[in-house]
């Protein structure tokens, strides 16, 4: 993979547009990628990833991406084309940001967005815009995932300086987010997994073969009395598998010969039980037949002395009976004599109506006259009708003269108030124009003010940065004093040390071996050191110097962007002084309140408009509809008057035809309406009396006939002999009863059985009773017994095949379980057999770490002058630590191994870029030997002296063998006069810039 051409934009600290040429400084397989802290460096790498896979390493969150220098509405955007697998492809992508909404406040989320193209034909050809296919697409040419091409193509140091100090278990976490172990890690898995289920399925089995043994031991210990001793031992559950089918077989034999033994039992007992229920049956049927006689004669007895009132009963019910052929006539009788009496008193009441109402029949039919004063009734309707439309009219003529009056005097009145309410009108529209001219300008001032005070703020803040710059120079001072000194200090150290250099070689001299500087075999006066300068010394001094420097740089970056916004806020004042701006905003506030003052009144004075042209449009209105309503009122009156002399005329001539009516004539037309109705009823009451005396004779002859044809001699007789259907009934089942009894008596005492039972003696029923009591409850405690025994032997037999094949079943179960158990413990790293407590996966890591190894110490050889190798190491680790995974380091020139914490600052870091660069390589091997064109290695080289970074370089010029290119991420100011080839990163108040400088030119956007 080779990586061509980047943009970011609104990405990281990088607030602007910036363009990088990959192709401009990699062209000469070495470049470096150089800033100060916090520039931005790293987030350029982070783009990288970005593109490829939305996402980035590392701890930061990829919904925290966009840069907080940016504008509100730039778009963050990183556009990456890299060469991979052949193809030459593009990929734009954004992430989920958030921009200003287009209407009102606030922000409204912009969704991420990606755009993967293929260079096809000389032209970009858009593949999709879907993430899912493009991370398909990625994954399929790359062949890796983030965190391996993170580890594989960015080198951070940091990590694997980690990583080297390591124990092996954290080693082996490093390792498995490498190298895919999946397979391995899926066989431990399954055979932990197996042993858990094996264990769990071992122990329901158990569980259950135990559970169908004590429900079969509580079967059987039904069967023995209580508290009685198991006669055949141990129970069951508590048998051991081995001989638990022995004991099945015992427990069956025993079952089969209780059976047999309670089944004969049981034969006997039911014999004798049927034996006593013959007696007891046959007993009970003597003494119910005995019974029955001697209720039969006492039945007889009674019903003897009860003669004469049964014969007083027969006498009465046929009375009742020949009566109840005259009730009906008796009935109508009574009915229609009181009818009768009826009609004569309502009869009465209504010759007493009539007169009341002053009504003198003289001799005439009430018929007649009812008939004569019906005629007029038309006559009387037209009376009433026009007496109430008098009345009426003379109501109304009355009311509108009234109102007429009212309303002449409300129309004077409003042409005094109309022209008095149009002069406020118009003073009030006056009011609401001036007010609303002034208010206008709330806003503008307003504005006004918020500016001067913006511009006061400047003016605190030009104050506040001024006094932090000057408290700061003492700080500045002493740091870059600091500096001064741990620089001499360094200095000093790094003489001392060449001067002692002789010494040094010195101690390396072997009698015999040749001189590394002269050759000689010969060390006539080796040097001996006077004051030695160790690693460790200068390793310290060389920290402390970059302490020193960091502090410094920290000092005067604070410095400076405190003069940075000095100088930007005094452009922005643009030479107003503090007294020119206060005056300006205390100007701008009176106005502004003026302005608001006006505001507010004019909401007051818009409404008391609107109050006076309501009552003003409401007067006017009014005075319209009075001048519309006395019109038509004057017309109406005039009308009414017209009708109501017609009516007078009418009322005249109904009452000369109504003054000859029975009801005396006159304008009362209700009496003439009560005469009527007096008279009708009069004469229906007249006929209704005579009607009802013809059928009360008719009724008095057909009871006299009634009365001969049943023997009785008068209507009193037959009335006294009547009884009730109910009690007509009770005495006929009272005579019905008494003969039935005396039947039912007699032929009870003629039965031969109640005869001989009578004769002899009452058997001794309850002794008979308990003697077959007895005899069932033996039967019945045989039948349990018997029952009892046939289910234990039943359950036995459905459960023995079960259990002793469960027992089988058991131990191939738990002969299996152990094998497993013994598997899964030596592949997890605790069985007793792995001395080493090594799990598969790490078996398989450490052969990875093995290789990883040999290609670091390709490395490492040329970096440490041959000095160093690294050791994969399987030493068992202390207190039952899990190993296989150990790193040491040889040192050639002692031969001795040691660990690598002992390694000084530079040696840790070649041995970590040697190592980074082998897992590199072994991972890239794994996944599939795909060319990595581009490589960038992060940080770290600040650690090397002049030599060592010599070494490393000569190791990274190694790595552009094939047309690879290596990108440095540095801040070491040695570096940039080594590598001409940069990418200079820039940072600032308004975000960070980037630009690419090729060697011999000058720098390029």
């Amino acid at each position: 993979m080779r990586i061509h051409r980047l943009e970011v934009e609104a990405f990281g600290p990088f607030a602007g547009r910036v363009v990088l040429d990959v192709d401009e400084v990699s062209a000469a397989g070495l470049f470096l990628v150089h800033g100060p802290t916090g520039s931005g460096k790293t987030s350029l790498l982070d783009a990288v990833c970005f593109a490829l896979y939305a996402d980035v390493p590392g701890a930061r969150r990829k919904q925290a991406l966009r840069s907080d220098h940016a504008a509100p509405d730039a778009v963050p955007q990183v556009v990456l084309e890299v060469t991979v697998a052949g193809r030459r492809l593009r990929i734009t992508r954004s992430p989920e940001w958030h921009r200003p909404k287009k209407r009102g406040d606030g922000t409204t989320r912009v969704q991420p967005a990606v755009v993967l193209e293929e260079r096809l034909g000389g032209a970009w050809t858009a593949l999709s815009t879907r993430h899912d296919e493009v991370a398909d697409v990625v994954l399929d040419v790359l062949g890796m995932g983030l965190k391996q091409f993170a580890s594989v193509v960015m080198l951070p140091q940091g990590d694997f300086a980690a990583f080297l100090r390591a124990t092996p278990e954290e080693r082996r976490e490093i390792l498995e987010r490498l190298f895919d172990i999946g397979v391995y890690s899926d066989v431990e898995q399954w055979l932990a997994d197996a042993r858990r289920d094996g264990a769990a399925g071992l122990d329901d089995a158990l569980l259950a073969l135990r559970a169908d043994l004590v429900r079969l031991d509580d079967v059987l210990g039904a069967l023995r009395p209580d508290g009685a001793d198991d006669p055949d031992g141990a129970t069951l559950a508590g048998t051991a598998l081995d001989a638990l089918p022995a004991r099945l077989a015992e427990v069956a034999d025993g079952l089969t010969d209780r059976v047999t033994a309670s089944l004969a039992a049981l034969d006997a007992a039911e014999s004798l039980e049927a034996l006593a229920t013959q007696r007891l049956a046959g007993a009970q049927e003597v003494l119910g037949h005995r019974r029955r006689g001697e209720q039969a004669r006492a039945r007889l007895a009674a019903l003897d002395a009860a003669a004469d009132e049964h014969a007083e009963r027969v006498r009465t019910l046929d009375a009742a009976d020949r009566a109840a052929g005259v009730r009906g006539h008796l009935t109508a009788l009574d009915r229609l004599r009181a009818e009768a009496d009826a009609r004569t008193a309502d009869l009465d009441a209504q010759h007493d109506a009539v007169a009341a109402l002053g009504v003198d029949l003289a001799g005439t039919d009430a018929g007649d006259a009812a008939e004569r004063a019906r005629s007029l009734d038309d006559v009387v309707a037209a009376l009433a009708r026009d007496t109430g439309t008098a009345r009426e009219l003379a109501t109304g003529l009355a009311e509108g003269t009234r109102r007429r009056d009212g309303l002449v005097a409300r129309d004077a009145a409003l042409a005094d108030e109309v022209p008095v309410l149009r002069a406020a009108v118009e003073a009030a529209e006056a009011t609401v124009t001036r007010l609303s001219g002034d208010g206008a300008r709330v806003a503008p001032l307003a504005a006004a003010v918020e500016e001067q005070e913006a511009r006061l703020a400047l003016h605190d803040g030009v104050d506040a940065d001024r006094r932090r710059v000057e408290a700061l120079q003492p700080t500045l001072a002493e740091a870059r004093t600091a500096v001064s000194e741990a620089l001499a200090a360094l200095i000093a150290l790094q003489q001392r040390r060449l001067d002692e250099m002789a010494a040094e070689l010195a101690t390396g001299l072997a009698d015999g071996a040749p001189c590394p500087v002269c050759g000689s075999a010969e060390h006539p006066a080796p040097a001996v050191a006077v004051d030695p300068v160790t690693p460790e010394q200068l390793a310290v001094a060389e920290q402390a110097v970059a302490g020193a420097r960091a502090a410094s740089a920290a000092v005067e970056g604070e410095v400076t962007a405190l003069e940075a916004a000095v100088g930007t806020r005094l452009d922005v004042l643009g030479g107003a002084t503090r007294a020119d701006v206060e005056t300006a905003l205390e100007q701008a506030r009176a106005e502004h309140a003026d302005a608001v003052t006006a505001a507010a009144s004019l909401a007051t004075g818009t409404a008391e408009l609107r109050v006076r042209r309501s009552a003003l449009e409401r007067l006017t209105a009014e005075q319209d509809r009075l001048a519309a309503t006395l019109e038509a009122l004057d017309e109406r009156l005039a009308e009414v008057a017209t009708e109501a002399e017609a009516t007078t005329v009418r009322l005249a001539d109904d009452l000369a035809q109504h003054a000859g009516c029975p009801c005396g004539g006159g304008a009362d037309t209700r009496r003439h309406a009560r005469v009527v109705t007096a008279l009708t009823e009069l004469a229906t009451a007249s006929a209704s009396v005579s009607d009802a005396r013809a059928r009360l004779d008719a009724a008095s002859e057909d009871l006299a006939a009634a009365l001969s044809d049943t023997g009785f001699a008068t209507a009193r007789e037959a009335a006294e002999a009547l009884l009730g259907v109910a009690d007509t009934d009770r005495l006929r089942d009272a005579v019905l009863g008494h003969e039935r009894d005396r039947t039912a008596a007699a032929a009870a005492l003629t039965e031969p059985e109640v005869l001989e039972a009578l004769a002899g003696d009452a058997p001794d029923v309850d002794a008979l009773r308990l003697a077959a009591a007895e005899a069932r409850r033996t039967v019945l405690a045989a039948g349990t017994e018997h029952d009892a025994l046939g289910r234990a032997t039943r359950t036995l037999e459905r459960l023995r095949p079960g259990l002793e094949a469960a027992c089988a079943a058991v131990a191939d179960r738990a002969a299996r379980q152990a094998r497993v158990r013994e598997l899964a413990d030596t592949v997890g790293g605790t069985g007793g057999d792995n001395t080493l407590r090594m799990r598969l996966t790490s078996f398989v890591l450490a052969a990875r770490l093995e290789k990883v190894a040999a290609l670091a110490n390709e490395r490492l050889a040329v970096m440490g002058g041959g000095r160093y190798l690294l050791e994969h190491s399987d030493d068992r680790a202390a207190r039952g630590a899990r190993s296989g995974l150990g790193l040491r380091v040889l040192d050639q020139w002692t031969g001795r191994s040691r660990d690598t914490a002992s390694l000084s600052g530079g040696e840790s870091f070649m041995a970590s870029l040697a190592l980074a660069l082998g897992l590199a390589d072994a991972v890239r091997e794994e996944a599939g030997g795909l060319d990595l064109g581009t490589l960038f290695i992060d940080e770290g080289f600040g650690s090397l002296d002049d030599d060592s970074l010599e070494q490393v370089l000569t190791v990274l010029d190694g790595l552009r063998e094939g047309g690879r290119a290596v990108g440095v991420v540095s801040h070491v100011a040695d570096l940039r006069a080594r590598i001409p080839h940069q990418v200079v990163v820039t940072k600032g108040a308004d975000g960070s810039g980037a630009t690419v400088r090729a060697a011999g030119a000058a720098p390029a956007a």
